[in-house]
């Protein structure tokens, strides 16, 4: 099954991303008039959200919003590929992913440099979207579904341009990746910081925003449906502060990316008593990928300030 219902109007998807279950989830909102849905998945896996909608009676040609979060590729990558069989359908995205959604190019070559090209290509290629089928949102916009609205909120510090979706009626929030991670099969919090722009006093700053809207639950894209809500803010921040710390740390001692990796690898076992050996693959390059975004931060910070001219 690779669609199931969390209330009324709400279902997640699970898009199965690089083949493996509940890593990568794609939410869907069926109001009386408008249906959206809200992350795409890689453009891999594109067709098993369209199956996903079909299990969920929803045809593809009646979505009427493709809502991309933010531009990673497991967020945005499948966009363009469902856009061809939404021909009603409008993409909405944060006014700062409008021009890497037109032409993807600058954006695959990024994650390129982080996860390497073989990765990448399995991701799959997004394609290029028409601006004149993006709606293009700022700090704050609503969606009329007819009996769901939906408000999307500027959400900073994982990305500048990623934002997160409040269902106002059911006070269901989308958190995109504004917190961490946690699997069913790794049950616990991993900070998503990948590069090239986090900045953490953002995410923080964008965590209390969230906590400010009151949710009931949060719907998590890595991964599921969280009904801890404060906890799971908490442990975001108290997390990603702590491997911020370790990362500084190991990088003063010339650790390289892979050996700081195994560092905090040895600390979670000590913590969790997960062994070692059962990290998952995605784990690990997820890992990696948030090790490489703070070092990336560490190095803006300390960066000479460009003298005034």
């Amino acid at each position: 099954m690779v669609s199931s219902r969390i209330t009324g109007k709400a279902y997640i998807i699970d898009t199965v991303g690089m083949g493996n279950a509940s890593t990568i989830a794609v939410y869907v909102v069926k109001g009386a008039r408008r249906t959206a849905v809200i992350d795409c998945g890689y453009a891999s896996t594109y067709g098993n959200v369209m199956q996903g909608l079909r299990q969920l009676g929803v045809e593809p040609s009646r979505v009427d919003y493709l809502i991309p979060t933010h531009l990673h590729l497991d967020h945005a990558g499948a966009t363009g590929h469902l856009l061809r069989h939404m021909p009603r359908a409008r993409v909405i995205a944060h006014e700062r992913a409008v021009p890497h959604l037109v032409d993807p190019t600058k954006l695959v070559e990024s994650a390129a440099s982080i996860f390497g090209e073989k990765l990448v290509q399995m991701y799959g290629k997004p394609l290029p979207i028409d601006k004149n089928k993006i709606t293009a949102v700022g700090e704050e916009s609503h969606i009329d579904l007819g009996g769901a609205t939906l408000t999307t909120l500027h959400a900073p510090g994982h990305a500048p341009h990623q934002i997160a979706v409040l269902f106002e009626e059911e006070r269901l929030l989308f958190s995109a990746d504004a917190v961490g991670m946690v699997f069913p099969s790794f049950p616990t919090l991993l900070p998503a910081t990948p590069p090239p722009s986090l900045d953490p006093a953002k995410l923080v700053q964008t965590l209390e925003m969230l906590r400010q809207t009151d949710p009931k639950m949060l719907l998590v894209p890595h991964y599921g449906v969280r009904k801890d809500v404060n906890l799971v803010l908490d442990r975001t921040r108290e997390k990603t502060e702590e491997w911020v710390k370790d990362v500084t740390k190991l990088n003063g001692m010339r650790l390289t990316p892979e050996q700081i990796v195994e560092e905090l690898r040895r600390k979670i076992t000590e913590e969790t008593g997960i062994p070692s050996a059962a990290f998952p693959g995605y784990v690990l390059v997820m890992m990696r990928a948030s090790v490489l975004g703070i070092l990336a931060y560490l190095n803006r910070a300390s960066a000479p300030t460009a003298s005034k001219t």
